[in-house]
């Protein structure tokens, strides 16, 4: 941000001000005297005119009638006396001749006027006098008054105007600037800059919401860095060495990013290996140096995942076998990153050699390997629980901040109306969205990995679920200007159906976002029709996501569901992505029992679709079409509650939480009550008629957990709805907050459209609790 800007306003404004003012009154008030004193002028020449011609033709018929020459001449030089007065003429009407004439052609120096009368004696025209006139000295003064009244109007309008602009420029350019400035000091980092507004108009308040900006942006990032911080201190703790390790342009290896284990690993320190992996690979065993040199170069060529098991010399004389497993990253300036880590397998490799050198003695040794296998299975599961614990740490430590991330861009972007302040927090706000996309994928890749998803089969229709994707996309598909369609086979409309919503909407949302992402103009259609026939009690469903998009060259599509996989994974490529969101796609489409595929021609769009099967109700009539409502879920929210006002209960001890969650719901028009922990929350419950209970799980004095189970046990909590938000998004957590007694579960960073299309499901009765009617799971 600049201060030339207000300057440039300033002088726009003056300049216009001035053309604006002083040129209409000038043209106008030139034009009104013009017109009005130049026929004014007129007038008075022709009377002065006619005057002269009546005077000679009362003096000269007797003069004329006695041909008295000299007289005459005496009384035409009278009238020629005048400045105006061009030419005299005479003439007797006897002879046909000029009696008199006088002609000054000097006087000439305008248009002239013309009179002529005739001479009677009696009825007798015995003459004919003709008179011109110049009206040069009339229009002169008609200029002058011109220039008098421009002089005076213009004067007195510059006046005004130099008074107007002192007091914009005071009251309100010079503020703006300081605005401005001090806008400019927190867009560079420099958050101790300070604003003097003692002001209490409008440019004083604006300067209060400016600081307050200002504090919480210090938030956000003294937050990012403490999660840095953690995630630091996380790697720092994992068992084995966590690294990064680049390969230049220039065939150089060296780290950016090494844990201090590797000290007790290679007897070198993190710091000298940031320089040069050169030491790095001189304490590999030399026998293993150059396959892991080569195995590394061909994971470069190929950006394939590096698994390598390799030795390196202890101080004792030893060996440790250590297998790394890393994954390929090309950077933007052409050199690869790998990031994995790297763990100690000797004891593995010395189990597997002497398994093999007591090969033909294992009835020997049965009772010493079954204790061995024994602790080794109790290891691998420890190391399996604490893999799942770590998980479970970092998505809460990371999904908190981005929540309030997240949420305070939101409400900002709905404050601010300054088109750079948007822009700047919509960068924002998609560099969040695309960081928690990523963060998600990691996390889903690594619970299917693990096969710890779980199938979840509940009533829905294929209407919701298409609803539900349309309004989450439809925000950044009008930010492009792109349609969002549904189509609808008439056999689905309505129809319950068995099945897992969730993980339909999981593959649904992601193939939404990639046809909005790689669509410039058009359209984006979400599909439902059957793909076998409609009999028995078991369906097989086609949903299909169609773009008029960039398309897809046929030899990227082969490999665009396998794991890591991108169309365009070159350095030059334009969309980002981890590529990691098909794979999941395809992985859950195979647990649902269906597969997956994409049809796509280049530059003519594309079509992603995948199949599954779900299961049919006994007698499920197909539901009348569902009325038309507003396409926004606030919306929607909104008028549900402007019709029947709601309080609901927010249970959060994060005090950012609490705002961002406030004033979120508050935007739909809810009236919210904040519990800050489950004893307070309870309490409340008790005393309090709310219409649904939001509860965070991990709180001070009693978790979300047990508050759920005792609100149950009260006479208010048999019909309550109580919602989980928590930013664990792991199935075992959601599944604990179902068995506590909870109803649905939202997970942070909340996205807005997705939780006001939840609390309107359960304000509008779409969905009803059913867990107070039955004892919560202890």
């Amino acid at each position: 941000m600049s201060r030339k800007p207000s300057s440039s306003l300033f002088a726009a404004l003056a300049l216009g001000a001035s053309i604006g003012l002083l040129l209409p009154a000038l043209i106008v008030g030139g034009l009104f005297i013009g017109l009005r004193e130049s026929k004014v002028a007129e007038q008075a020449l022709q009377r002065d005119l006619d005057a002269k011609l009546d005077v000679l033709a009362s003096s000269l018929p007797e003069l004329l009638w006695n041909l008295d020459a000299v007289a005459a001449r005496e009384v035409v030089s009278a009238i020629v006396k005048s400045p105006e007065v061009v030419r005299v003429s005479v003439s007797d009407a006897s002879q046909g001749l000029p009696f008199i004439e006088n002609h000054l052609p000097e006087r000439r120096l305008g248009q002239t006027l013309t009179g002529e009368r005739d001479i009677l004696r009696g009825t007798t025209r015995i003459g004919h006098i003709q008179i011109e006139i110049d009206d040069h000295i009339s229009t002169t003064a008609v200029m002058r008054q011109r220039w008098l009244y421009g002089a005076t109007v213009g004067g007195q309008l510059l006046a005004s105007l130099a008074l107007v602009l002192w007091l914009l420029n005071s009251r309100l350019f010079r503020p703006l600037r300081e605005l401005g400035g001090f806008a400019n000091d927190l867009a560079e980092g420099r958050f101790n800059a300070q604003l003097e507004h003692t002001r209490q108009d409008e440019i004083g308040l604006l300067g209060g919401h400016l600081e307050h900006m200002r504090d919480a942006l210090q938030q956000q990032f003294d937050a990012q860095r403490a999660l840095i911080e953690r995630l630091r201190g996380m790697a720092e703790t994992v068992p084995g060495v966590v690294y990064q390790l680049r390969l230049a342009v220039n065939g150089e290896f060296s780290f950016a990013y090494v844990s201090e284990a590797v000290r007790e690993y290679f007897l070198l320190g993190s710091a000298e290996l940031t320089r040069s992996a050169a030491p790095w690979f001189e304490r590999i065993h030399p026998d293993d140096r150059i396959a892991v040199r080569e195995s590394l170069l061909a994971s470069a060529r190929s950006l394939s995942p590096w698994q390598q098991e390799f030795r390196t010399p202890q101080a004792d004389g030893s060996e440790r076998w250590l297998y790394g497993n890393a994954i390929a990253q090309r950077e933007a300036d052409g050199s690869v990153l790998w990031h994995g880590f790297l763990t100690d397998i000797s004891r593995q490799r010395r189990d597997a050699l002497e398994l093999e050198r007591y090969r033909h003695h294992l009835e020997e040794l049965v009772a010493a390997r079954t204790a061995a296998l024994a602790e080794a299975t109790e290891a691998a599961q420890a190391a399996s629980l604490a893999k799942s614990a770590f998980l479970a740490n970092m998505s809460h430590e990371i999904r908190t901040p981005m929540n309030a991330i997240i949420g305070l861009t939101y409400l900002a972007q709905s404050d601010t109306i300054e088109p750079d302040q948007q822009q700047r927090l919509q960068k924002v706000a998609n560099a969040a969205e695309h960081l928690l996309s990523v963060i998600n994928n990691v996390l889903d890749f690594s619970k299917i990995e693990a096969g710890k998803v779980q199938l979840e089969l509940r009533e829905f229709t294929v209407d919701q679920v298409l609803d539900n994707i349309a309004n989450m996309t439809t925000q950044s598909a009008a930010a492009k200007r792109l349609r969002v369609e549904t189509d609808i086979v008439p056999a689905l409309r309505g129809r319950p159906l068995i099945g897992d919503p969730q993980r339909i909407a999981e593959v649904l949302l992601n193939f939404a976002g990639n046809a909005v992402k790689f669509t410039e103009n058009g359209f984006v259609r979400l599909a439902a029709r059957l793909a076998g026939a409609d009999a028995g009690p078991r369906l097989t469903l086609r949903f299909e996501v169609q773009d008029s998009g960039i398309g897809i060259a046929p030899q990227a599509q082969a490999r665009l569901f396998r794991d890591f996989e991108q169309a365009d994974s070159s350095t030059t490529r334009r969309y980002g992505g981890t590529g990691l969101g098909l794979a999941i796609c395809r992985r859950l489409a195979e647990l649902m029992g269906g597969q997956v595929g994409v049809d796509s021609d280049l530059g003519r769009g594309s079509t992603f679709w995948f199949t599954l099967e779900v299961g049919t109700t006994a007698a499920a009539p197909a539901l009348p079409a569902m009325p038309s409502r507003p396409h926004s879920a606030r919306e929607r929210l909104a008028a549900l509650v402007q019709a029947h006002p709601r309080r609901l209960l927010l249970a959060e001890d994060n005090p950012v939480n609490q705002e961002v969650a406030v004033a979120l719901i508050g935007s739909a028009g809810l009236a919210v009550d904040v519990a800050a922990d489950g004893l307070q929350a309870i309490e409340m419950a008790r005393t309090g008629d709310y219409a649904l209970v939001l509860m965070d799980v991990q709180m001070p004095v009693m978790d979300g957990l047990d508050a759920t189970r005792a609100i149950r046990l009260l006479p208010e909590g048999a019909t309550l709805p109580i919602l989980a938000m928590t930013a664990n998004a792991f199935d075992e957590e959601r599944q604990r907050c179902l068995d506590a007694g909870m109803d649905d579960h939202v997970a942070k960073p909340v996205v807005a459209e997705q939780l006001f299309s939840t609390l309107y499901e359960w304000l509008s009765g779409e969905r009803t609790t059913v867990k107070g009617r039955r004892p919560a799971t202890p």
